[in-house]
């Protein structure tokens, strides 16, 4: 297994859902119906095809096929405010430096995206049906500025795992079902990080040596020579990968007691997808073009749903999911080549919780009108940083189906997403502590999310 920046991209591959949509980088986003409603009932909702990506056993309440197409748009606002400060071979640098060469500041860390999502879902006979899906279940990008005081914390991150899904259902009795999914996850990802900051202390302390001021050390001074002729967006960690594949699975149980009643219980397991880079660069390690890599270990993750038609109009649905994110505690990165440490961070993930409340009405046979309110736990807690400022959330929702004709209809969905406020600092040791870069940083979160889904039965 190739180790390069394990522990960068495990970083940086965290920001972009932490302060927009679930907790550290996955996605909720696999549906535009779900979105109408915070995605409460997911595990026991099958108003359309996309049960393939939520609980394969409710595909065997379908009696037709069905088609399902969209996306979900994501518009988030993610601020960073706040300083670095440099300590070279224990010299405060940043106390130094001007005011420039030390702010945070940075809007719109986060660009919009597009999460897209397609289903098909086929019954067989009474008891067996069959589906296949596309979603993305993890993901994000995220932009600094190339010359961003912080880069050694936060550059260009670019990750996408799209998720290609086959699942079958059974009915084992009339209320009870069971389902299993496979999957295919084809991952890309691009990391960049730059000297930021760590340019200006360079240029302070190594003119401070040429005066004779202070006496490096070996170990520091040849970390100074390395960086001749570095500059602010100079790339110091750089590392991408466009065609990485693994395998994962998924199950799902559904009981319904009635018409009007039902319970689902939806699994997904962990999948660790494995990057490689043959012109992986670190200068933090003094190392440019070796081949390196890097494994991301995703969560497993379960969801516990309910469904109750209260009216002949009304009906309410909730949802508890659990996902699995202290498998993210100690991060220790080195190189293929001679094991050369990379990078060592410890994460202390916690695992989070979601809950959401939601409520669908039957207006007529037309239309059907859905809102929701969700409450979303982070998993970085204390622990965050500029590459994952993790926060806890909530989700205000709503959104429509209307029917063009009884096999034709479209979804509608909007979601508001305000995140917690919070302060934290992050700390990057280099060489073993002969530079030490601090970031003291203010956080704020919040998104807009805006989904469009066809769905054709036939």
């Amino acid at each position: 297994m190739r180790k390069f920046n394990k522990t960068l991209l495990a970083m940086t591959t965290l920001l972009a859902a932490s302060g927009a949509n679930a907790a550290a980088f996955q996605l909720a986003e696999v549906s535009t119906s779900g979105l109408g409603r915070a995605y409460a009932g997911e595990a026991a909702i099958a108003d359309n095809a996309s049960v393939v990506a939520t609980n394969p056993a409710l595909m065997s309440l379908f009696k037709t096929n069905q088609f399902s197409v969209g996306g979900v748009y994501v518009d988030s606002k993610i601020n960073m405010s706040g300083n670095v400060d440099v300590n070279a071979l224990g010299m405060n640098v940043g106390a130094r430096l001007p005011s420039s060469s030390t702010n945070l500041h940075q809007k719109s860390v986060v660009p919009g995206s597009l999460v897209p999502n397609m289903y098909f879902v086929a019954p067989i006979n009474d008891r067996f049906a069959v589906g296949t899906g596309m979603n993305v279940n993890f993901g994000l990008k995220t932009e600094y500025d190339n010359k961003y005081n912080g880069g050694v914390f936060g550059g260009t991150t670019d990750l996408s795992a799209i998720n290609l899904n086959l699942s079958g259902s059974y009915r084992i009795t009339e209320g009870f079902s069971a389902g299993l999914g496979l999957n295919a996850i084809y991952a890309q990802a691009k990391i960049e990080r730059r000297a930021g900051a760590l340019f200006d202390a360079v240029q302070y302390v190594g003119a401070a040596a040429r005066k004779g001021a202070i006496s490096l050390p070996p170990v520091a001074g040849q970390y100074l020579n390395s960086l001749n002729g570095v500059q602010k967006d100079t790339i110091l960690t750089q590392l991408q990968d466009k065609s990485a594949w693994a395998l994962a699975w998924n199950m799902g149980l559904m009981y319904q007691f009635n018409e009007n009643h039902r319970i689902g219980l939806a699994y997904h397991s962990k999948v660790d997808i494995d990057f490689e880079d043959p012109t992986a660069t670190s200068l933090q390690a003094g190392r440019r073009g070796q081949a390196g890599g890097l494994t991301l270990n995703l969560p497993d993750y379960v969801e516990l749903s309910g469904f109750h038609q209260l009216t002949e109009k009304f009906a309410m649905h909730y949802s508890y999911k659990y996902t699995h994110w202290s498998r993210l505690k100690n991060l220790y990165a080195t190189f293929d080549s001679d094991g050369a440490e990379a990078f060592h961070k410890k994460m202390y993930y916690r695992n989070s919780s979601r809950v959401a409340l939601g409520g669908t009405y039957d207006v007529d046979d037309k239309l059907t009108l859905r809102a929701g309110i969700a409450y979303d736990q982070a998993a970085a807690t204390s622990y965050a940083s500029a590459a994952i400022p993790d926060t806890n959330r909530m989700w205000y929702s709503f959104g429509a189906t209307y029917k063009f004709t009884p096999n034709l209809s479209v979804d509608l969905g909007y979601s508001y997403l305000k995140g917690k406020k919070i302060h934290f600092k992050e700390e990057q040791r280099i060489r073993n502590g002969a530079v030490i870069v601090t970031g003291n940083y203010t956080s704020k979160a919040s998104a807009n999310l805006y989904g469009l889904n066809l769905n054709y039965s036939f």
